[in-house]
């Protein structure tokens, strides 16, 4: 069988063909026969690498498995968010107790409750009790700290203050470990209440680049914003 390729499949401009390789591949013997075996091999792996390992997951929030995500964790938990009653339904105060116990650190990013921009964060999040919500998971966060953590435990638990805007919520789960580093990132899109917001889930075996570069970004937001003083009074 003889295959016929018209001059309009390819770019004018820089001669690359646009007829997908697979499709040429596939095409009959005429054309596949001029690529050694070898060749056609490695060119079909790295077809099937690049349309299967680089894949991402979007859930919506209620099938989002953070529970589970969570208390798997075998290193270290970063968190970066406005209020963590804004993404755990669940009692999270007792389940950092436990993962605490497990020689697990964790990392809080959270929203200063008397930063000047949280009025515009508001309107980006459609958050409108921002202030009280961020105080009463501060207090809950500082009283966990205080009353009952060990001396072992307050070394793994760190809860730092950012002033400026974040645009996402994200949680990152053992960035050192490759094949259980996992990220769930919830982006905020202006006027969208926080039930109809996607959450994608990265895993870094499978996306390290982009993986890499949402927990930089957690990093340089961690190292410029001041550490949360869980004073008794603030409680």
């Amino acid at each position: 069988m003889v295959i016929y390729i018209k001059k309009s499949i390819f770019n004018p401009i820089n001669k690359v063909s646009i007829l997908p390789l697979e499709n040429i591949i596939e095409k009959g013997s005429n054309i596949s026969s001029s690529i050694s075996p070898f060749m056609t091999s490695k060119i079909r792996d790295i077809l099937k690498k690049e349309n299967r390992e680089d894949s991402i997951d979007v859930f919506s929030k209620e099938n989002v498995k953070i529970f589970d995500i969570l208390v798997g964790a075998k290193k270290e938990i970063c968190i970066a968010c406005i209020s963590l009653d804004q993404i755990f339904s669940f009692n999270y105060i007792e389940v950092f107790k436990s993962i605490l116990k497990n020689n697990v650190k964790i990392k809080i990013l959270i929203c200063d409750p008397k930063s000047e921009l949280i009025e515009h964060l508001k309107y980006l999040t459609v958050y409108p009790h921002i202030e009280e919500t961020l105080t009463s998971c501060l207090s809950r966060l500082c009283n966990m700290k205080i009353i009952s953590l060990t001396t072992n435990e307050l070394r793994n638990f760190e809860i730092r203050a950012y002033k400026t805007i974040l645009t996402h919520n994200v949680i990152i789960i053992d960035q050192g470990i490759e094949v259980n580093g996992i990220i769930l990132i919830e982006h905020f899109l202006f006027g969208i209440k926080s039930p109809n917001r996607k959450v994608i889930q990265l895993h870094k075996r499978k996306n390290p680049i982009l993986f890499d570069n949402y927990y930089k970004s957690f990093l340089r937001l961690w190292d410029t914003s001041p550490e949360y003083s869980c004073e008794w009074e603030e409680l």
